[in-house]
């Protein structure tokens, strides 16, 4: 396992490790130091996805591009037994595109500054015949020390001469697919081994859905798989200055030219670079309207974006809850205000006897300032919600008053009496100006926090902690929610299952992507139980307080390779593991299964290691991630149905180690 060859301080290759960046579909990245520089060092697994590291090499060998992050060496590792293709890159240090526009909140000037460089990037890369085929916010990085965007991560890159790879599609996250990439992969009548001629307008088209996300915090499309493909292929996306009223209309037109058919599309990389120094020009023009920030901030009472629910009919129950759940807002939170203590009356001035005098009152001390808030102080979104609601009732009574007629539905709730705290994101103001009923879609996911309406409103737990880092070298599996692979969905198939009660989108596909890693172990299997370990730092805090779990609940999963209605044991091996989560795991029901939220929906992914003992397999489940890609790092064992037992009980078969195809997840505090 390579976090446990790859430590801080240990040398590889004459570079001593400092501590783990980040992972994705294809590898895990170090920052480590030669010569007192640091630099990243990225390794690929040869047996597993070696062929797209040798394909990653193949392309920064031979080019070098402004705004794209620079291969400096490369060796295999370790020297005796190469498992590990090592690439040896420069050190970006910095936060993604996303990260940034979180953070920064801002104007819509700022973003066009910030994009021009980057299509400038991709002009010059595409003039070489080189094209990234990932391109999302995640591989775009904003460079500490001057702002400039960098690219990074061409793993799944093309160039003629590169080495070849099978597949139908390149691996990508469907968000950012075009609509003739859907269309070529729904092809009834595609031939086998037929693989999709990814062109420069798909790499335009993928920039047009970041630059979407980038103005409205929403995917232009959204949705379970099935009816994610059908609206991309249909491409109507709303407007971006309809969706949020503060984007320019000029840039509003360029993002949808980006997102349009291929034939309507921006043809090429200089023609995004000319638009764009043209709507710098229009900035010039009309200071106003580019130099807003495009999200409201962190006050008392702002809104984010012009972004208000609209009416659904006579569901005014569903409307409230679209109201609650706000978008989320832009830039950093201020610190809580520390609030003096009043000042205490003056005491009465004591009587003295003359004998014994009372002692003097002790002096009154202020008390300590608050700390400023911190991931696991900052109250998730259902607990904002919750406080917020009778502020938000006062705000529909109002609506009431002005003729919305939901008094006799409104009247109904009873939100639980509690008081919002100072600086907490409260509703006071009725509804914008802007708002009409052909606002946003039910389905638009915010990038943040907010849950998608095919889970319920009141399962969403926030995402204060989402995609942490995990500070402690823990043995896990962090597998890219932006990397998928589309399938296509056959009646009665697990896919067509999962769809019933969950949309599979920005992680779709993740079992497959970790059963095959799985099936591709290298290594003898290691036939003695694993030593007791610690959990990883904060998965404990994470599932009960974060998702509300109970130490020692349980709930089922299916093993990478089950069949439906078929309890055929699936072969295993040791190495890492994804099992997928069997219905939605529930919190705070009642003894019939009522009421209650969802902590993790069905479908969520458990990844982590599998370890094959004398008698029994076990597994140490260190991260989940749901179907919209939040990701928690947990705590949990892998235990067989109706069995007490830690571990799984082997079946063998010639010679083969198998294990039943249903399991069950148990959450604990130490993998013993």
């Amino acid at each position: 396992m390579l976090e446990e060859m790859v430590r801080p301080d240990v040398v590889v290759g004459g570079y001593r490790i400092e501590k783990k960046l980040g992972a994705g579909g294809f590898g895990k990245v170090f920052l480590a130091w030669r010569d007192g520089s640091p630099c990243a060092l990225k390794f690929i697994h040869l047996e597993s996805v070696g062929e797209w590291g040798w394909r990653e090499l193949f392309i920064m060998l031979r080019h070098e591009f402004p705004n794209v992050v620079k291969l400096l060496s490369h060796f295999k590792w370790p020297e005796e037994k190469p498992e590990y293709l090592v690439l040896v890159m420069e050190y970006v240090p910095g936060v993604t595109l996303y990260q940034w526009a979180r953070d920064k909140n801002p104007c819509a000037r700022e973003l066009v500054e910030k994009l021009l460089p980057l299509a400038r990037a991709l002009k010059a890369i595409h003039a070489k015949e080189v094209k990234h085929r990932d391109l999302k916010g995640d591989n775009v990085l904003v460079r500490e020390a001057d702002g400039a965007p960098v690219l990074v991560d061409f793993g799944a890159g093309t160039m003629p001469g590169a080495p070849r790879v099978t597949g139908a599609l390149a691996p990508a996250n469907l968000r950012y697919r075009s609509p003739e990439a859907v269309a070529f992969f729904l092809r009834e009548n595609r031939k086998r081994g037929e693989r999709y001629d990814y062109s420069v307008k798909d790499e335009l088209y993928a920039l047009g859905v970041i630059l979407y996300v980038l103005v409205t915090d929403v995917y232009p499309f959204n949705g379970p798989d099935d009816e994610l493909m059908a609206e991309i292929r249909a491409g109507k996306p709303k407007p971006p200055h309809v969706r949020n009223s503060r984007v320019p209309p000029a840039l509003s037109n360029l993002c949808l030219r980006l997102l349009a058919k291929a034939q309507a599309r921006v043809p090429d990389a200089e023609a995004l670079c000319e638009a764009l120094e043209e709507l710098l020009e229009e900035a010039k023009a009309d200071p106003h309207r580019w130099e807003m920030v495009l999200c409201y901030g962190w006050t008392a009472d702002g809104r984010t974006t012009d972004d208000a629910p609209e009416l659904v009919g006579h569901d005014s129950q569903a409307w409230l809850r679209r109201w609650i759940r706000q978008k989320p807002k832009r830039g950093r939170p201020p610190a809580p205000p520390v609030v003096a203590p009043a000042p205490r009356e003056p005491p009465a001035p004591p009587v003295v006897a003359p004998a014994s005098p009372e002692p003097p009152a002790p002096p009154t001390v202020a008390p300590a300032p608050a700390e400023p808030p911190t991931a696991s102080t900052v109250p998730p979104l259902r607990t904002r919600v919750r406080r917020a609601a009778p502020v938000l009732m006062a705000v529909v009574g109002l609506a009431v008053v002005v003729g919305l007629g939901l008094a006799h539905v409104l009247g109904k709730f009873q939100p639980p009496p509690s008081t919002p705290n100072p600086g907490q994101s409260v509703l006071t103001s009725p509804v914008p100006a802007e708002f009409s009923p052909d606002g946003p879609t039910l389905w638009a996911t915010h990038v943040h926090e907010v849950a998608p309406p095919w889970k319920p409103s009141e399962a969403d737990a926030g995402a204060a902690l989402s995609k942490a880092d995990t500070p402690a070298p823990v043995t896990t599996v962090t597998l890219s929610s932006g990397t998928t692979h589309m399938k296509k969905k056959a009646p009665g198939s697990q896919a067509e299952r999962a769809k019933k009660g969950n949309g599979s989108t920005g992680a779709n596909v993740l079992l497959a992507v970790a059963a095959a890693a799985n099936m591709a172990c290298p290594g003898a299997q290691i036939r003695k139980e694993p030593a007791p370990q610690a959990c990883p730092a904060g998965a404990v805090e994470t599932m009960t307080r974060q998702l509300g779990l109970r130490l020692g609940e349980r709930h089922g999963a299916g093993m990478p390779g089950e069949k439906q209605g078929s309890s055929e044991p699936v072969p295993v091996k040791a190495g890492p593991i994804s099992v997928e989560l069997a219905g939605d795991w529930d919190v705070g029901t009642d003894a019939m299964g009522r009421g209650g939220r969802t902590a993790l929906p069905n479908g969520t992914h458990l990844t982590g290691q599998l370890c094959i003992g004398e008698k029994r397999v076990y597994g140490r489940i260190t991260q989940a991630v749901t179907p919209t890609g939040d990701t928690f790092t947990v705590c949990m064992e892998l235990i067989g149905q109706f069995d007490d037992e830690r571990g799984l009980e082997i079946k063998s078969d010639g010679g083969a180690i198998k294990v039943h195809p249903r399991v069950e997840v148990k959450t604990v505090d130490r993998f013993e």
